[in-house]
């Protein structure tokens, strides 16, 4: 049974980190997310390679989650409410979620890490779907009827997206190659 996660606030986290000891933050967004711009000291653990039982070895704290706090983030928090019951079912009460995440934090003016630039898995999203929309368009036009029905399809994606926090295109997105964690590293290296 999963009791409500308690929140902080970017600025509250801020000075946790400034003037309390350093707070172990786990950022549960992507790759490429990661690299745009994340939470000074935040160790990433994308939700598609998430995996509770490892949670303790990434910060290499064996009490994090129980006696120590452990820090929740995400973009915007559906990703990071997500790891925390998980977190919740596997046995770790001691959570607190980032109110509004990383975009949350940055909105307050609190400095981001950032290691080049990467468009979020968001706005990659978008473009996909803009993408396919107009092309269905110039299709249905020049080829056939029929190719307008399938925006059908798009919209219906669109729709369970949004009932569901559920994201079809962002999963296949997140693991094309250039937001996989070791083309980044090549990239990186480079």
């Amino acid at each position: 049974m999963s009791t409500e996660i308690p929140t902080i606030t970017p600025e509250q986290l801020h000075y946790e980190q400034l003037y309390g000891h350093r707070p172990a933050l786990l950022d549960v967004r992507t790759h490429a997310e990661y690299r745009a711009g994340h939470i000074p000291e935040a160790k990433l653990l994308p939700i598609q390679e998430f995996d509770p039982d490892t949670v303790a070895n990434h910060f290499e704290q064996p009490d994090v989650g129980h006696q120590e706090t452990l820090y929740v983030t995400c973009q915007a928090g559906p990703r990071a409410q997500a790891a925390a019951e998980r977190l919740q079912q596997a046995g770790m009460h001691n959570l607190v979620l980032v109110e509004g995440g990383t975009k949350a934090w940055e909105d307050a003016g609190l400095p981001l890490i950032r290691h080049g630039h990467a468009i979020s898995l968001e706005r990659q999203v978008q473009i996909a779907i803009g993408s396919l929309l107009l092309l269905k368009v110039v299709l249905g036009f020049s080829v056939h009827v029929l190719f307008f029905a399938l925006t059908a399809v798009i919209g219906a994606g669109l729709v369970v997206a949004g009932t569901t926090r559920w994201c079809g295109m962002a999963e296949l997105i997140a693991r094309l190659p250039w937001n996989r964690s070791s083309y980044l590293n090549n990239q990186a290296r480079a």
